[in-house]
């Protein structure tokens, strides 16, 4: 068992250090109540609006896969439009995916069989109705790890090891995290896909996606010009990014929004439920003037829950 120092244990986030950020409604009362930390930063970086305490550390999961992408093009990964777009997606296997996935497989010179992400069976239920068998690229983080074998390639590297912590693509990566968020990684383990996930603080997150957007053209363009590769269609990173904000979805309630302006914001719900998430992030970004209420009305109405009564809704998910 890993052993957590006294340091982390200090920062890991108490019960306490979350507020009440969003509420689900029905009928007038209040149903289900939502917990967590955000925080929004400017271009230089530091904190302008925050709920609870954003200095704690937390796993950020998928929301850091455009810094994964970064850390890629540096190593020469030559990729671009979608295909750049996937590998800092979080896929839900359809045919579009899959192939995409392969397609960046087989310009390294390679095939499925490298990819070390777990089989899977497809998140779109469309696609999952038509699988035969599940597949390690209908997992929805082989479009990164198509990205981590095309750039081990591009520098010469071992691609059996891609996933090793001391492989130098991994430690690539852990040097953009500490360049983009500013902070030093104080723990790091694996994520569910296999590859190394390292601890962030969620105000060094919001600064890693601020500092992504302004600085990466390339991958911010191929993103927002490929959301459904980023995601589905109908994924909340993906409908955010049809409105031109950068967008990324994480596991266990972790959400980022990245402007171009500078601006970051990041979000942790404490249930680990992804459903309150976005629309945090986006009142963070409303109630500062960085969002107008025209478009946050519009995506407030495209990702919130309904509390529905037969077919009338009697309430909705709302942020605080």
């Amino acid at each position: 068992m890993i052993k957590i120092s006294e340091t982390l244990r200090a920062l890991e986030a108490h019960p306490l250090d979350f507020v009440e950020v969003a509420v689900l409604e029905r009928d007038g009362l209040v149903e289900s109540r939502h917990r967590g930390i955000a925080a929004l930063v400017g271009p230089d970086g530091k904190i302008i609006d925050h709920l609870g305490q954003a200095k704690r550390v937390i796993y950020p999961r998928s929301a850091v896969k455009p810094l994964q992408v970064v850390a890629m093009r540096r190593a020469g990964l030559d990729l671009a439009g979608e295909e750049l777009a996937i590998c800092a997606g979080s896929h839900h296997g359809t045919g579009r995916h899959i192939a995409l996935v392969e397609g960046i497989l087989a310009g390294a010179g390679l095939d499925q069989n490298a990819l070390q992400c777990p089989p899977a069976w497809p998140g779109n239920p469309s696609a999952r109705a038509e699988a035969k068998t599940e597949s390690r690229a209908a997992f929805n983080c082989s479009g990164k790890h198509a990205g981590f074998l095309a750039a081990s390639k591009a520098a010469g590297w071992d691609t059996e090891t891609y996933l090793d912590a001391n492989h130098p693509l991994q430690a690539l990566v852990a040097e953009v995290l500490v360049e983009f968020s500013g902070e030093a990684i104080l723990h790091s383990t694996v994520d569910g896909c296999g590859a190394p996930l390292h601890t962030i603080t969620v105000e060094g997150l919001a600064r890693a996606i601020a500092k992504f957007t302004s600085s990466e053209p390339e991958i911010v363009d191929a993103m927002l010009a490929n959301p459904w590769a980023v995601g589905d269609s109908t994924s909340p990173d993906a409908i955010i990014m049809k409105h031109g904000l950068v967008a990324k979805l994480g596991a266990e309630g972790v959400f980022v929004i990245g402007l171009k302006s500078g601006h970051g914001v990041a979000v942790k719900i404490a249930d680990g439920s992804l459903r309150a998430a976005p629309l945090v992030a986006l009142r963070l970004l409303n109630r500062n003037g960085l969002l107008d209420d025209a478009s946050f009305a519009e995506l407030h109405e495209a990702l919130t829950i309904k509390s529905m009564g037969g077919a009338q809704s009697f309430g909705e998910l709302r942020a605080l």
